[in-house]
């Protein structure tokens, strides 16, 4: 090759289209070298010159495409760079900002412009913007003092899973679009099964939807979840109740159907059950926010009597609130019990949560009863060091879920051709979205990078964190707490004086400093203050710092409330919180009679406003 030629690539050899005429005079440079033998050996070189040559020529004729506004792979590489260096020095820094935001509702409409810049800017443009409009609106979710809601997951291996996800750009749908997105999602599926120890039905086996197996998909959220179970539950009824009920509709059958679940059980209940066309019943709780089975047997029993078909129990393994364990070992004996006069209930654990604590063998006997379930869910973002959205749910028969949202449609607008194997799961009829993000790459990028021994660990080390507060309570007499700390959550609350709206001040006070974060929960008729154990940086004297914070603001608000309380007795002002009040029909006696009376009755607003007097 001479000093002076470029070496050949394959696009040399892709003749462009529309050329012009002109360089119709190339190809006979080609015939003049191949007329001579001994120039056979430099053909390879003399196409690709050519080639080359004609692109250099082409001058005329319209644009094929539009010139690019995105980086070029140089720029990218030195951006990305700096994007890594800026999130680490963010992440880095939590512990030192304050851990809520600074923002009023409105304030980047207020402060950012009406319509997009016309012109690109640079990327040293854009890191000017987030610290000045975007940073302010940022509670420090990642630091350790950030105690409210759930844990935000998250970690360095996991962004490196996100980046792939998003880098790779696969777009899952059926497994011949993507077979390693679905692949790997069955396979990561596996995995959490096995660590959590679920039973063998969750599994998969390289069975089809066809072949009535068992398997796990990764969903976006809880709520997803929750609305793929309920759907396929109402699908399942609809399908035993045709033939008994050959004169009602599908839609009087289904404005019949019941979902049950507890009062504490996950929020988006209502709104799912909505969305299904179906009722949900919340059952009451005991003190500690556990659904009891006799509960639920009690409303099943009543909804029969009055015509309405059970078609879902929904059981919570560590509420939101207060992470209680409703009883799954009796409820799963008494639905299966139920099966035998009635169509089968559908049983679906959930567990978003404490779900991720499953992998340390210490927690799995509070699954005991999970071999009835007809399905479980969990949120491995919660807990686990992963970033949304990982929701993962298993069922024992994937049928359940084709038989509802298979979409194959030979008439449709888009052709797909069937799996002719069926060995491979067809994720696309598992749930209410058709395409699918490369979501099972940050679990497997986590679980390479941590190995199943510092997952466990740090499930542990958030739980021993949670131990050290439950004992700094229980050390102050004017605390209590709810149950046993079995998670990172711990529900408590300050018991003297007996008053929720002490509890609300107390939140109230501490979330408006802004130096660490809580939010509350109620629980019956009282409100209790959550604690989180979150931010992957927490340690003992984070515990430490936030407790003292929580008790130096407990002591300001009674001080407050003593205070206030002293006043108004004092000034001669009734304490309502012990007077009784009477009917309306004491407003209608005679004014007359009533001030006859006042001089009588002093004694006794005395004795009722007096410490004797009050109730215990």
């Amino acid at each position: 090759m001479d000093v002076d030629e470029e070496p050949a690539t394959i696009d040399d050899f892709f003749s462009d289209e529309g050329q012009d005429s002109s360089l119709s005079s190339d190809e006979d440079d080609v015939d003049e070298i191949v007329s001579h033998p001994g120039q056979a050996k430099g053909l390879f070189k003399a196409m690709a010159k050519v080639a080359r040559k004609k692109r250099k020529k082409k001058t005329v004729g319209p644009s094929s495409a539009l010139p690019s506004a995105d980086l070029t792979p140089t720029e990218f590489r030195k951006r990305g760079k700096e994007l890594i260096d800026f999130i680490a020095d963010y992440l880095e820094g939590s512990r030192d900002r304050p851990v809520n935001h600074s923002a009023i509702q409105g304030y980047l409409f207020r402060k950012m412009p009406k319509l997009p810049p016309i012109q690109p800017v640079t990327m040293d443009e854009v890191y000017k913007d987030i610290k000045q409009y975007i940073f302010p609106g940022l509670p420090q979710w990642q630091s350790p003092k950030h105690h409210a809601l759930l844990p935000t997951g998250g970690s360095y291996a996991s962004l490196l899973g996100s980046m792939l996800c998003d880098g790779l750009g696969c777009i899952g749908f059926t497994w011949a679009d993507c077979p390693a997105a679905t692949e790997l999602e069955m396979l990561v599926m596996n995995w959490l099964a096995q660590l959590m120890d679920l039973p063998i039905d969750f599994h998969f086996f390289g069975k089809g939807s066809s072949a009535g197996g068992g398997g796990g998909i990764i969903q976006t959220s809880t709520t997803e979840a929750l609305l793929t179970v309920i759907t396929a539950a109402k699908r399942k009824m609809l399908g035993a109740l045709r033939s008994a009920f050959t004169e009602e509709t599908e839609w009087q059958l289904q404005d019949k159907f019941m979902v049950y679940c507890s009062e504490q059980a996950h929020p988006s209940l209502e709104r799912v059950c909505e969305i299904a066309g179906v009722r949900l019943k919340r059952l009451w709780t005991d003190k500690e926010g556990i659904m009891h089975a006799d509960t639920l047997r009690f409303a099943i029993e009543k909804d029969r009597v009055k015509g309405y078909f059970p078609i879902l129990v929904v059981a919570t393994v560590g509420t939101i609130a207060s992470t209680s364990v409703d009883q799954i070992g009796k409820i799963g004996p008494l639905l299966d019990k139920e099966a035998g006069h009635f169509p089968k209930i559908w049983f679906h654990i959930e567990s978003g949560y404490a779900g991720s604590s499953f992998i340390c063998r210490e927690y799995q006997p509070l699954l005991h009863g999970i071999d009835y379930a007809d399905s479980f869910s969990m949120s491995a973002h919660k807990w686990m060091p992963i970033h949304m959205d990982c929701a993962c749910l298993w069922v024992k028969k994937v049928s359940r879920l084709t038989q509802t949202f298979a979409c194959e449609d030979p008439d449709g607008p888009l052709y797909i051709p069937p799996d002719d194997k069926n060995m491979m799961a067809d994720y696309r009829a598992w749930s209410l979205p058709m395409t699918r993000r490369f979501r099972a790459m940050k679990i497997w990028v986590v679980f390479k990078l941590y190995g199943v021994k510092g997952l466990q660990q740090k499930i542990r080390e958030d739980v021993r964190r949670a131990k050290e507060l439950e004992k700094l309570i229980g050390e102050d007499h004017r605390f209590e707490i709810m149950g046993d700390v079995m998670f990172g959550v711990i529900a408590f609350r300050c018991k003297r004086p007996d008053n929720n709206k002490i509890n609300y001040e107390i939140l109230k006070q501490i979330n408006k400093s802004a130096v660490i974060k809580m939010t509350g929960a109620r629980i019956g008729f009282k409100f209790w203050l959550r604690f989180v154990v979150s931010g992957r940086y927490t340690d003992s004297e984070d515990v430490k710092f936030s407790w003292d914070m929580i008790r130096r603001t407990t002591n300001k608000v009674i001080a407050d409330h003593t205070e206030r309380m002293h006043n108004e007795d004092r000034s001669g002002m009734p304490n309502y919180k012990y007077v009784m009040m009477i009917g309306s029909e004491a407003a209608d006696e005679d004014e007359a009679a009533v001030e006859d009376s006042r001089g009588d009755d002093k004694l006794d607003l005395d004795s009722v406003t007096s410490d004797k007097s009050r109730p215990k």
